[in-house]
């Protein structure tokens, strides 16, 4: 072997290493609230596995994933759909056909769109009804704690498909971050939680979310809102941030400041922003 082609191989090698390594021996939990434009996409590489919550409007979800995963992974332990509608739901379709996942949850609502069936027909046997007090293990101590709906819905139609979103309690050591899909005021007060480090903010900031009891009640540290830029709705509230800001929670909006990171590495978590 040359001294050339050795030089090379050793480069190679080396190269190799420090991937798998950055790869397998972080330590760290990594969240990620995409941003995909007027939607939710949550990425959470945990200890042992991995969860992407929601996939917003459209294909751009894969574009974010194979930013922040190797290049070679194709699989992704589980997929999570808080709720049917098109800005939660759509993304998850090149997801599941694209990727290896291995269990698929949601909270049983029926909808009656083309889109939801596919969904359907593509989750298949991995589809999985889960409801409040359902936990999901991500491993090395990490968890998925259901909060709402109360009970799984089994294909009943909800007059407003919102309501019944999913909501989960990630836990990891002493920190904790509320995931609350578009669930309203109404469904806030059913939730059994206090105190929490980090909040995704419901329903893009919607002032249909994020009472000012709910605010007082969990004192979030941490706020972040996943929404589009100029969108049609209105969303962020003006007064859903005055609340945040006047409870000294720092906020986070993915229209500002692009994707959101959250790295939690032993008892502390670290935030920083990605515009891709």
């Amino acid at each position: 072997m040359t001294n050339r082609v050795a030089s090379i191989v050793g480069i190679i090698g080396v190269v190799v290493f420090l991937v798998f390594s950055s790869v397998h021996f972080d330590s760290a939990v990594k969240i990620w609230v995409f941003d995909i434009g007027q939607g939710d996409a949550i990425f959470i590489d945990g200890p042992e596995k991995q969860i992407l919550i929601d996939g917003g409007p459209d294909a751009l979800v894969l574009e974010r994933l194979s930013s922040v995963m190797p290049w070679w992974d194709r699989s992704i332990d589980m997929v999570l759909n808080t709720h049917p509608h098109a800005d939660h739901l759509v993304g998850l379709l090149p997801v599941l056909e694209r990727y290896k996942v291995d269990e698929v949850f949601d909270a049983g609502e029926g909808y009656n769109t083309p889109e939801f069936q596919e969904y359907v027909k593509l989750a298949g046997e991995r589809r999985e009804i889960i409801a409040a007090g359902d936990v999901i293990d991500l491993g090395g101590g990490a968890t998925l704690t259901a909060l709402w709906p109360s009970e799984p819905y089994h294909d009943v139609l909800l007059n407003d498909p919102n309501d019944g979103s999913l909501v989960e309690l990630f836990q990891y050591g002493e920190k904790t971050m509320l995931l609350t899909g578009d669930a309203g005021i109404a469904e806030e007060n059913g939730w059994d939680v206090g105190d929490i480090d980090i909040l995704k903010v419901g329903h893009h900031g919607s002032d249909t979310s994020t009472s000012q009891e709910f605010v007082d009640r969990t004192t979030p540290e941490v706020a972040i809102i996943s929404l589009g830029q100029d969108n049609d709705y209105g969303h962020p509230s003006s007064f859903v941030l005055d609340r945040l800001l006047r409870s000294g929670a720092a906020v986070y909006r993915t229209d500002e400041h692009g994707s959101v990171r959250i790295k939690i590495l032993g008892d502390e978590y670290f935030i920083k922003t990605f515009a891709f």
